[in-house]
């Protein structure tokens, strides 16, 4: 955004692409139309009147919970308390203006910012019965829903095999990786469907659906309730429920499976 000075974005380089600097009036119909993946990077000190907490940061964040925001600030003893709230907001990430302003040093937090809105709920929101395993692999599924990747794409991004993938998604007591990831596909647009800022349609063209209906027919076949149901009562909540009920039957169906390997195999 414009007034932010951080000399390394501009260095960047692939897999980003930067473009030219907007102020707080134009933010919003940027947000309003951008993938799940993007990222805006702002001083959050911008535009504020002596006294004011951040009221345009804080609205922008009400407005559309699930967009990854990352606060250049320079750090000191002085800018702790803000720093503290902004992360308290929903804020991804803050880059040190004073000390983080290259190539490395932004890329390195841009990374540990990505997809970082819907990994903090997934978190949240899954049983402690998932284990660590199955917690990374997940992680995993998330950064790549937000990118728009399937399956193919997990197995790429953990460099292993297909097949290898399908063992590991096994032994963690998760569905095979296609399903992984279209549960993952289903959780991110219900994240999107609880910004008060956007239509679901835009929540349907975000995550990769062709058409409003599509995401409709999708949320509905996975969650079991239309999308205008899901946003009255919180959509990613519901849908959570219905995927950790998914992984609770995954976890009983591979008990039952082992324990007949180990009879069969004591046979």
């Amino acid at each position: 955004m414009e007034g932010l000075e951080l000399k390394g974005v501009h260095e960047l380089g692939a897999p980003y692409v930067v473009e030219p600097p907007i102020g707080w009036a134009e933010l919003e119909d940027v947000v309003r139309s951008a993938p799940p993946s993007a990222v805006v990077l702002l001083d959050p000190y911008a535009g504020r009147q002596p006294g004011e907490a951040f009221p345009r940061l804080r609205e922008l964040l009400r407005r559309y919970p699930s967009l990854t925001v990352v606060a250049g600030i320079e750090l000191s003893a002085d800018t702790l308390a803000d720093v503290k709230t902004l992360l308290e907001w929903g804020v991804s990430e803050v880059i040190d203006t004073g000390g983080e302003s290259t190539p490395r040093g932004v890329h390195a937090r841009l990374r540990q910012a990505h997809a970082r809105p819907l990994k903090r709920r997934l978190e949240q929101a899954l049983s402690s019965f998932v284990g660590s395993e199955a917690r990374n692999l997940l992680m995993g599924a998330a950064e790549v829903a937000v990118e728009g990747g399937g399956a193919p794409d997990l197995a790429r991004a953990l460099a292993v095999a297909p097949r290898t993938l399908t063992e590991r998604c096994a032994r963690a007591d998760l569905p095979p990786p296609r399903q992984v990831q279209a549960w993952m596909r289903i959780l991110l647009a219900c994240m999107l469907l609880d910004d008060p800022g956007r239509t679901v349609y835009a929540a349907a063209w975000a995550c990769g659906y062709s058409t409003d209906r599509s995401l409709r027919r999708a949320v509905s076949a996975f969650v079991g309730a239309d999308s205008t149901t899901l946003r009255a009562g919180g959509a990613f909540e519901q849908a959570a429920r219905a995927f950790n009920n998914v992984l609770r039957e995954t976890r009983e169906e591979s008990r039952v499976r082992r324990r007949a390997e180990r009879q069969n195999g004591r046979a």
